[in-house]
C-alpha cells in the first residue's frame, strides 16, 4: 500500500490504519549517489543566485561608497550585518524542527510530535524577537550602541544608535518566519529555500537605490540588508506553510495557548545547537569589531571588501551541506551507508572550495579595485586568510551536518567553546601585526584546530559503528487513538 502524498510530493497526514509500513533503508551504494543529488540540488540553486546576488552586493557596495566615502563604509556594514552575529537568536530551536520535519513518515505519530515540537520552536522564537527588540531599543535610547561598536556617530541625520536599533527591530520581525527555512531544510527541499534567499540581495540593492535617489543620511543605508532579510524570512515562512498545509492546519491559532496545546520540550538538540550557534558568530563574525577596536578605519574597510568576495563563496558551501540534513537525520542507514555519505559530502565540497579559493586569490585584488573606486588595496595576507579560512571551514562542514544526535552536539557545543576562548585572543592579538588578516588568519588556525580535527575523529568513529545520528520515530510504537498527544488538553488534566 503506497502512503499518501501532497499535491507536492510531500507526504499526506492519514489515518493510523491507512498508514503503509515503513520503506526499507537504502542499499549503502546509492548512499553516495544520495550525497551527491542532494548537494548538487542545494548548490546548484546556490549557484542560480549567487551572480545576481554578487552583482547586486558588488553595486550596492559601491553606492554606499560613494554616499557615505570610504571612512564610513565600514561602520554602514557594521550595523547592516550586525544581524549575523545573532545566528543564536532562534535560540537553537530550528535544529530539532528541520530534523522533526525529516522524519515525517505518513504515520499520525510522526505528524503530531513535529506539530508539538513546532509549537515550542515559534512560542520559544516569538519570546526571543521580544527580547531582542526591547534590548535595542534599551541601549538606542541612551546611545550607548556606537561606543559599545566602536563606530563614530554623525552630526546630523539619523544617529548610529537609532540605525542599529532599527536594523535590529527588521531582524527581530523577521525571526518567527525563519522557522520556514528549518521546514523545508528538513523536508528535503533546501534548494527552495536558497532561491528564496536569493531575494536579499535585490531587495537590499533595490533600497539602496531608493536612498541614493533621496540623498538620505550616511546610517540609513544600514537598513537595507536587514529589510532584505525580512523579505526572505517571510518567503520561507509562506513557502513553508504551503508546503505542509495539511500537517500545519489549525496551528497558528495553538500558538497562544500554550497550557491547552503544550509542546514537545527541545532542549536536548536546542540547548548544545544554541551554545554553537552563539559561539561560531562570537569566534569568527567578531572580526569587525575587533578591527573597529584595534585598527584604523580604512582596515575595517579592507576587510569589509574582502569578506564581500568570501562569504557568497562560503554560503554555496554552507547551503550546499544544509541538504545533507535529511540524509543524515533519518535513521535508515545500513552498515557503510553513513561513512560514504560522510566521506562523499567531505571530498566533494573541499574540492569546490579549492576551486573557489584560486579564484579568491587570484580575483580578489581586482574586483576590491573596482568595488571601491580604486580606494582600497587588499594585501595577499588579508586574501590567503580568506582563501585558507574558506577550505578548512568547507573541510569540516559535511562532519558538522552528520554530528546531530544530542550528545554529538553537545561535543561540537565544547569544541566551539574552545573555538571561542582560542580565536577572539588571538584575532585580538594579531590584529595590531597584520592589521585587516589578523583576525582573519586566527580564524582559519582556530577552525582547524578546534574543530575540524576534533569532529573529523568523532565522525569517522561514529561512521564505523554505523550509529544512527537521532532517535528514528518509527522505532516508537503509535499512540492510540483519543491519546493526550493528539488533542487538546482538558482543564485538570496532565500534560
Amino acid at each position: 500500500m503506497t502512503i499518501p502524498k501532497e499535491s507536492d510530493g510531500t507526504l499526506a497526514t492519514v489515518p493510523f490504519e491507512a498508514v503503509a509500513p515503513a520503506p526499507a533503508a537504502p542499499e549503502p551504494t546509492s548512499a553516495g549517489r544520495r550525497v551527491v543529488k542532494a548537494l548538487v540540488a542545494s548548490g546548484g540553486a546556490k549557484m542560480v543566485v549567487m551572480p545576481v546576488a554578487a552583482v547586486a552586493n558588488l553595486v550596492t557596495a559601491r553606492l554606499i561608497t560613494g554616499a557615505v566615502g570610504i571612512e564610513l563604509f565600514g561602520a554602514v556594514m557594521l550595523i547592516a550585518t550586525l544581524s549575523q552575529s545573532l545566528n543564536f537568536a532562534d535560540m537553537g530551536v530550528g535544529a530539532p524542527v528541520a530534523t522533526a520535519t525529516s522524519n515525517i513518515d505518513g504515520t499520525a505519530a510522526s505528524v503530531e510530535r513535529f506539530r508539538r515540537i513546532l509549537l515550542t520552536a515559534v512560542r520559544t522564537m516569538l519570546i526571543s524577537a521580544t527580547v531582542l527588540a526591547l534590548v535595542a531599543l534599551g541601549l538606542a535610547a541612551f546611545g550607548l550602541w556606537a561606543p559599545l561598536l566602536g563606530i563614530p556617530e554623525v552630526p546630523t541625520g539619523l544617529s548610529a544608535s537609532t540605525a542599529t536599533a532599527l536594523a535590529l527591530l527588521a531582524f527581530s520581525a523577521s525571526l518567527p518566519f525563519f522557522v520556514g527555512e528549518a521546514l523545508l531544510r528538513g523536508g528535503g527541499r533546501t534548494h527552495q529555500a536558497v532561491l528564496l534567499t536569493g531575494l536579499s540581495a535585490p531587495v537590499s540593492l533595490v533600497l539602496v537605490l531608493i536612498l541614493h535617489v533621496l540623498e538620505a543620511p550616511a546610517y540609513t543605508y544600514a537598513l537595507a540588508l536587514p529589510l532584505g532579510l525580512l523579505a526572505v524570512a517571510l518567503g520561507c515562512g509562506i513557502r513553508g506553510r504551503s508546503v505542509f498545509k495539511d500537517s500545519l492546519h489549525g496551528l497558528a491559532g495553538q500558538i497562544l495557548r500554550p497550557r491547552r496545546y503544550p509542546g514537545l520540550p527541545v532542549a536536548a538538540m536546542a540547548v548544545p545547537w544554541f551554545i554553537i550557534m552563539i559561539g561560531l558568530p562570537i569566534a569568527l563574525q567578531s572580526d569587525r569589531i575587533i578591527l573597529a577596536q584595534r585598527a584604523d578605519d580604512v582596515s575595517l574597510s579592507h576587510y569589509t571588501y574582502a569578506a564581500q568576495l568570501y562569504l557568497p563563496m562560503w554560503s554555496v558551501v554552507a547551503v550546499a551541506a544544509l541538504a545533507l540534513w535529511p540524509v543524515f537525520a533519518k535513521a535508515e542507514q545500513r552498515p557503510g551507508g553513513m561513512r560514504r555519505s560522510w566521506l562523499t559530502g567531505t571530498v566533494v565540497l573541499t574540492g569546490v572550495s579549492v576551486v573557489f579559493a584560486g579564484g579568491l586569490l587570484l580575483l580578489g585584488g581586482p574586483v576590491i579595485d573596482w568595488m571601491s573606486g580604486g580606494a582600497a588595496h587588499p594585501t595577499w595576507w588579508l586574501l590567503g586568510g580568506f582563501a585558507l579560512l574558506l577550505v578548512v571551514q568547507s573541510v569540516h562542514v559535511t562532519s558538522g551536518i552528520m554530528l546531530i544526535s544530542p550528545s554529538q552536539l553537545r561535543f561540537q557545543a565544547v569544541c566551539v567553546v574552545l573555538l571561542v576562548v582560542t580565536n577572539v585572543p588571538l584575532s585580538w592579538w594579531l590584529t595590531p601585526y597584520l592589521g585587516a588578516a589578523g583576525p582573519v588568519i586566527a580564524s582559519a588556525v582556530t577552525v582547524l584546530v578546534c574543530q575540524l580535527v576534533p569532529c573529523a575523529l568523532l565522525a569517522w568513529r561514529v561512521t564505523g559503528r554505523s550509529a544512527p545520528p537521532t532517535t528514528d520515530p518509527r522505532s516508537q510504537p503509535d499512540p492510540p487513538q483519543g491519546s493526550p498527544a493528539l488533542r487538546p488538553v482538558t482543564p485538570g488534566e496532565k500534560k
